[in-house]
């Protein structure tokens, strides 16, 4: 039942149980429900999937700054005479930890890159509901 409160411009719906148990749907509409929940879902995933690969690609992005300021650190205590072989070894172990970075950042723009494609191709793939569509409004 639909009510208007003259004092109001919202609308209030009530929703009754019915002894029948509410309205009945067919077969075909429910597998057509049930892939559009799939759907739905599957590109949720992908969404979700793009936001966690954003966050990776900042924490990475920091971790690089990060590493390329302990990188000129140790570069310049190697350029000290006392830097010895202490400082070296930081020095390779910075450098190492900053290629490892710079791997990780090409692989998560490998990765947003292939978010991006399937989301596009999954956006533009048609559904059955489109398929069933006659172009008539």
């Amino acid at each position: 039942m639909l009510g208007v409160d003259p004092n109001h411009r919202t609308r209030v719906m009530r929703v009754t149980k019915s002894s029948e148990g509410g309205p009945q749907i067919t077969a075909e509409e429910a597998a057509r429900l049930q892939q559009a929940r799939d759907r739905m879902i599957a590109r949720h995933r992908l969404i979700e999937g793009i936001i966690r690969n954003n966050e990776m690609q900042l924490r990475n992005e920091s971790a690089r700054g990060g590493a390329e300021i302990e990188l000129e650190c140790a570069r310049r205590d190697v350029a000290r005479s006392e830097g010895g072989s202490a400082a070296r070894a930081e020095l390779e172990r910075l450098m190492e930890r900053l290629s490892e970075l710079r791997d990780e950042h090409t692989r998560l723009v490998a990765e947003r890159e292939w978010l991006n494609h399937a989301l596009l191709e999954f956006d533009s793939a048609p559904t059955d509901d489109d398929h069933k569509r006659t172009g008539h409004a």
